[in-house]
């Protein structure tokens, strides 16, 4: 049982921490080596996400791509089962990137881009047949234990993405992104006990249950982009997720049997087709790029409204022995973040220069429904959010047919939370409720690579042979 709790609380952190945190990924080489604070400075393909007003300041890259960059995240329990406990968990894996360029049509300027919003792809499962004193505790006879247990919980989320510019005056550009975005998100968990608790009586206990949600629509951004002086100047406004098309479902299964006529069960419930709703509240973000010398600081503060508790997946309730219907719950809510930031560009020479960042990222949910908590008697606040800390650095090396892209960044973020995860079958409650403190760190690589477009190219090695 102390292994099965830890894997499912592994498992709920590490796919749910980038929707709880709106700066969990950065888009662009050189943005996310500034930790995302580029909203009023943005110099790489990164502005559609950024400030899309920004493309009016930025030379028709031709082709650009933050090459898939890759992670090292580590998660740390303290006091899980006793308050001496410390457990761990360390895992490798890709991260989400994005692709695109830009170009100039009709005298207008255009972005194209598509962006691996989210990625999350978690398969864990865990068996033993040890008898533990909790086992013995509730079936003093048993003779044999197993237990099958496993979690599963993906999200997906693409966007694919169209950017315009327009220059208002010399100083001044507004700009517009949409974005058609697709959402996919699965979850489902699995847990059963098998007692032998005397020569001639075998107990099975199993409670399964997972949910599917679909969403399809559009993400659209507005920005400013302002010149004051040498000071670059930026606004940024996210317009709430608009849902197009939205389906759902959610099954529910529980077994009890061999323990006794009075007590064995057998549900079995499949919902397809349900109405679902999936919800991004509005942002506001500012910035600031301030030059000194041929380096530049570069300043962000982002607001994001909260959102009022929905029913994600509107889910039938279902009879499973209570004396009314059993409502399941597949709630969200979140609450109003302030993030801010800061980043450097160091000016090296004409071939190099350097980047460092930092940015707070808060947790916003409140409430939130995962595979973590489907089962309806463990459905409440089992919300796991930590709020991060982001750091970054690396440097941009240019050379005459591209400009290459090295660095790192690394996060850190932890939350006090009450274990929830229990299983409660008639009289047999298989429960732990002490609280727990996790921590994750994250340390990601990132390799970049732009490639200008020819003419681009030509005019570059031309003005070098002259200046040679």
């Amino acid at each position: 049982m102390k292994l099965i709790k830890v894997i499912l609380i592994f498992a709920s952190i590490c796919s749910w921490g980038q929707q709880a945190n709106y700066k969990f990924n950065n888009f662009g080489n050189r943005s996310i080596l500034l930790s995302g604070n580029v909203t009023g400075s943005v110099s790489d393909i990164g502005l559609v996400y950024y400030n899309p007003a920004r493309l009016t300041k930025l030379e028709n890259t031709g082709f650009s791509f933050n090459a898939k960059a890759y992670q090292i995240n580590k998660i740390n329990l303290t006091s899980v089962f006793d308050e001496e406990r410390q457990l761990e968990n360390i895992s490798f894996g890709g991260v989400p990137s994005m692709a695109g360029g830009t170009f100039t049509l009709f005298g207008e300027r255009f972005g194209y881009s598509f962006l691996a919003r989210r990625r999350g792809n978690l398969k864990l499962n865990t068996s033993t047949r040890q008898i533990s004193d909790r086992i013995t505790e509730l079936f003093p006879d048993a003779e044999a234990y197993n237990l099958n247990a496993s979690i599963t919980d993906s999200v997906k989320e693409d966007w694919y993405g169209l950017t315009w510019a327009k220059e208002i005056s010399e100083n001044f550009s507004l700009g517009i992104s949409a974005f058609a975005s697709s959402y996919n998100n699965e979850g489902s968990r699995s847990v059963s006990h098998t007692i032998q608790f005397n020569p001639d009586a075998v107990g099975y206990f199993l409670k399964r249950t997972g949910f599917t949600q679909k969403s399809y629509g559009l993400n659209i951004k507005v920005g400013a982009s302002y010149k004051l002086k040498n000071i670059d100047l930026g606004l940024n406004i996210n317009v709430p997720y608009l849902e197009v098309y939205e389906d759902g479902g959610y099954n529910y299964n529980e077994v009890v049997s061999g323990v006794g006529t009075e007590f064995d069960v057998f549900y079995d419930y499949i919902f397809d087709e349900l109405n679902t709703r999936r919800k991004e509240p509005f942002g506001l973000s500012i910035g600031a790029g301030i030059p000194i010398k041929k380096s530049k600081i570069h300043l962000n503060i982002d607001y994001v409204a909260g959102v009022s508790s929905y029913n994600r997946i509107a889910i039938p309730s279902i009879d499973i022995g209570a004396d009314t219907p059993t409502p399941v719950d597949f709630n969200e809510e979140r609450k109003t973040v302030f993030n801010f930031g800061i980043g450097g560009e160091i000016y090296i020479n004409e071939k190099f220069k350097s980047y460092f960042g930092f940015s707070t990222d808060f947790n916003a949910f409140k409430d939130n429904s995962t595979a973590f908590d489907l089962s309806i008697e463990d459905a409440g606040n089992t919300v796991i959010g930590a709020d991060f800390y982001h750091l970054s650095g690396g440097i941009d090396w240019e050379m005459s047919w591209a400009s290459i892209i090295l660095g790192f960044t690394y996060a850190s973020g932890s939350s006090d939370f009450k274990n929830p995860f229990n299983l409660n079958t008639s009289d047999t409650n298989f429960n732990n409720t002490q609280e727990s403190t996790l921590s994750n760190q994250r340390y990601q690589v990132i390799i970049g690579l732009e490639i200008p477009l020819i003419d681009n190219i030509s005019n570059k090695n031309k003005k070098e042979n002259e200046i040679n």
